[in-house]
């Protein structure tokens, strides 16, 4: 055996060797997403808020997590897509042409895309996605399941598909904009299982960026994902090359580690001082078309057949001075928010509601004070109504600010005699109790997407356990001025029908409308050409992503 003694420059490089090994093994740990979120200079750090992270990265399922969908829109494609800057629906991987009775959409598909693996994507694919997946009635997604009822998919050739509605619906091409699967690595998927596939951890695309890695999860909840540039693009070929997202279970402990990233969506809340007083970065504001209302259980015993409940409830909060408190929130009146019409706004009136409750016939009892502050009507019955809200995390700022929305409703409502039973739900029992609709009143957002269409909203079909008419509001009236908007094309007799169902939701009161939150974009100006201007949900802003340069 021949034994070598070692020299000093040996001992120097291995005392290298090891120096360098711990210090990318305390750079692993310490600093998992890179030094300060600036590792390699093509990438750009977006941190991202999600209780569950990032879960499943599929285009037909992003409607349930906003994480989700922010990954989806980069690696997949649709039939067509959002435009911001035009404020409308456009052809993306296809082209359209709607038949003149506006029943028939038959698209040519482009030639030249590829999936991110190399395999062109095909007409077959696009029939695979609508036909295949999302009619099947075991489909687990009841949105897209319901926006699609009815409709007759036929491929035409090796290049033309055609989606055949039951009536005209000018809504309709918004349900385009639904990323599209590749057939050739999920046919053998059983549609009730398409969502707990491990396809969605790692997702094959046409989009201009490709997952080459899966999605990374860590033990305190933060998951993390980084995306390449797909340079087989069939668009304009974007400059940034990586897109990094880090996904943290709260907004507290991504302002905790805000040196990681470069850029923060939808900050709102108290956060807007955090990330203001911060000199990184510079803070773009923007609104979606989103709304948090009261919504009232038209079933209810009290609001059978009595406006003028519904009435009082209305006009004894005196909305405008609430929401002076916020820096994040704008008044509105209405579902239909496309709607310039002050005159439909409510104001305060005491005197009204008491009116309408006298007239309803309930009144105080004064000499018994057991039942002070309380009214009753004739029958013993007392003025007493459930109220039901999401119960968030505690000491999270969507916690408090519900806190605080429901405390001004409680105490607003009590002032008028009545008496509010207030309960906070988990996510579990805030959907279940939904589903059974029990509940006099629920608070609770709702986002109207590409098209506002109020048919899955107000339409009296939607009122049902998996519909989304959270009202249980039933009348022929709505539901003709509903489906004459989906059936009408021109702009100017959509009009005059949008304002008569915002006269008759005004009459009838099936929800008392709150807000509307006003969102930042948080930069810190490492990229340039970041717009949020037009942006129906955050994810738009990806849609010029091919303006993005870095400074």
């Amino acid at each position: 055996a021949v034994f070598k003694t070692y020299t000093y420059a040996d001992k120097l490089l291995s005392i290298t060797a090891i120096a360098v090994f711990l210090l990318m093994l305390v750079k692993m740990i310490l600093f998992p997403y890179g030094l300060f979120g600036f590792g390699e200079k093509d990438i750009y750090t977006e941190g991202l808020v999600a209780k569950n992270g990032i879960q499943n990265i599929n285009p037909l399922f992003v409607d349930y997590n906003e994480a989700d969908r922010e990954v989806s829109r980069l690696v997949f494609s649709a039939l067509m897509k959002y435009d911001p800057e035009k404020k409308a629906i456009v052809d993306d991987l296809g082209s359209l042409t709607i038949s003149e009775d506006k029943n028939e959409y038959v698209f040519l598909i482009r030639d030249g895309i590829k999936w991110h693996d190399g395999k062109p994507l095909s007409v077959d694919d696009v029939f695979f996605t609508f036909h295949d997946v999302i009619l099947d009635p075991a489909f687990p997604n009841e949105i897209l399941k319901t926006n699609f009822a009815g409709v007759e998919i036929e491929k035409i050739d090796d290049k033309s598909i055609k989606f055949k509605l039951q009536k005209p619906n000018s809504f309709f091409v918004a349900n385009f904009t639904v990323g599209i699967l590749p057939k050739h690595l999920l046919e053998g998927v059983a549609v009730d299982e398409i969502l707990q596939n491990e396809f969605n951890k790692k997702p094959i695309g046409t989009g201009p960026y490709m997952v080459t890695e899966p999605v990374e999860s860590f033990p305190d909840g933060r998951t993390q994902i980084t995306l390449t540039r797909n340079d087989a693009y069939y668009g304009e070929l974007p400059k940034v090359q990586f897109l990094r997202f880090l996904v943290y279970p709260t907004m507290d402990e991504l302002v905790n580690e805000v040196d990681s990233v470069n850029g923060v969506v939808r900050i709102s809340g108290s956060n807007i001082s955090t990330f203001r007083a911060n000199e990184r970065f510079k803070l773009v504001p923007y609104e979606l078309p989103q709304y948090t209302a009261v919504f009232l259980n038209m079933d209810s015993k009290l609001f059978k057949d009595q406006p003028g409940i519904r009435s009082a409830l209305q006009k004894s909060l005196d909305k405008n001075a609430f929401l002076s408190e916020f820096t994040d929130k704008i008044s509105v009146d209405t579902p239909l928010i496309e709607l310039d019409r002050p005159d439909l706004s409510y104001k305060l009136d005491l005197d009204q509601a008491n009116g309408a409750l006298k007239d309803a016939g309930f009144l105080y009892h004064a000499e018994d004070t057991q039942k002070k502050g309380i009214r009753y009507n004739s029958d013993d019955e007392a003025l007493e109504l459930d109220l039901v809200a999401r119960l968030n995390d505690e000491n999270t700022p969507q916690y408090e600010e519900t806190k605080k929305i429901v405390q001004f409703l409680e105490k607003a409502w009590e002032a008028l005699g009545f008496n509010i039973r207030v309960e906070f739900l988990d996510d579990a029992n805030f959907k279940q109790r939904i589903m059974s609709r029990d509940y006099d009143l629920l608070l609770v957002g709702q986002t109207l997407g590409y098209n506002s269409d109020t048919y899955s909203y107000w339409h009296s079909t939607q009122a049902t356990p998996t519909g989304q008419n959270l009202s249980n509001y039933k009348s022929f009236q709505v539901d003709s001025l509903i489906e004459d908007i989906r059936n009408s094309f021109d702009p100017d007799k959509r009009l005059v029908k949008l304002n008569e169902l915002a006269d008759k939701i005004k009459e009838d009161i099936p929800a008392i409308f709150l807000f509307r939150p006003i969102y930042y974009y948080a930069a810190d100006e490492k990229v340039e050409g970041i717009s949020m201007d037009g942006v129906v949900f955050p994810s738009d802003r990806f849609s010029q992503i091919a303006k993005w340069t870095f400074k």
